[in-house]
């Protein structure tokens, strides 16, 4: 009789122990997935800051070449280079226009 009394404990001890391992195996699981979460966070959170350096300097690159454009485009640059070379205004009744 002693016998079949110790035999549901020694099943519910190994119930246990299994629950137990099952439940520090999923935490185990769990740990290692937030560590790799944050690690892929940090990653990307370097990435958007070298992305944002990027587009900040190609930004800055932008707005020095358009006030480079408006200079060499500039009227008054534009005269001084055609009095350089010898170019002047035409005479009224030298432009030709053509009719399409």
């Amino acid at each position: 009789m002693s016998a079949n009394v110790n035999a549901p404990r020694k099943n519910q001890s190994t119930g246990w122990y299994w629950a137990t391992s099952l439940l520090g195996i999923c935490g185990l699981v769990l740990g290692l997935a937030v560590v790799w979460v944050n690690i892929e966070r940090l990653d990307l959170a370097y990435e958007l800051k070298q992305l944002q350096t990027e587009l900040e300097r190609k930004n800055d690159l932008q707005a020095k070449l358009e006030v480079e454009r408006m200079n060499l485009l500039s009227s008054s640059r534009l005269r001084a280079l055609a009095e350089e070379n010898g170019l002047r205004q035409a005479e009224p009744g030298r432009i030709r226009l053509l009719s399409p």
